[in-house]
């Protein structure tokens, strides 16, 4: 099953604007924000550092819907399982990023799911899409699952 070119580009546009909506927020905090490079973006899971930390945003996360990815659509760590010492998820429904130490995310993940699901619609399961030959296991999860790591809403 292949992605769409369409999909795709609509995906790279959306990471770069909740990038920049996250950038001008740090900012008008008085933190400094850098950009990572492509290297620490692909494979440590850091998409910038705000004040010297990492920190992988993720856009588009929704109430009902915030999916957590454990393992990626090759088989290798996923942003859980990346470098990130933060990670910024911009929630919807709040019109900010909540931010989470990924660390805690990912104990949390480890501590509640064992099982594994086919079903998008089912939460607190590794989703697999093996029958696409697709290596990913995501997640999904509430924000009111997730609330109480939370460390700061910007």
């Amino acid at each position: 099953m292949k992605v769409k070119e369409s999909t795709l580009q609509r995906c790279k546009e959306d990471g770069e604007y909740f990038e920049e909506l996250f950038k001008q927020k740090v900012e008008a905090k008085g933190l400094v924000y850098k950009k990572s490079t492509q290297q620490d973006d692909w494979y440590r899971h850091i998409d910038c550092y705000v004040n010297g930390y990492g920190v992988d945003i993720k856009g588009n996360r929704h109430f009902e819907k915030i999916w957590l990815e454990y393992t990626n659509v090759n088989g290798n760590n996923g942003w859980l399982r990346g470098q990130a010492l933060y990670i910024a998820m911009h929630i919807s429904e709040l019109n900010a990023f909540s931010i989470y130490f990924r660390e805690e995310l990912l104990k949390f993940v480890e501590a509640n799911v064992q099982d594994e699901t086919t079903n998008p619609l089912d939460y607190f399961k590794f989703y697999t899409r093996r029958k696409w030959e697709k290596k990913d296991m995501i997640v999904k999860v509430r924000y009111n699952d997730i609330k109480h790591l939370e460390l700061d809403l910007i």
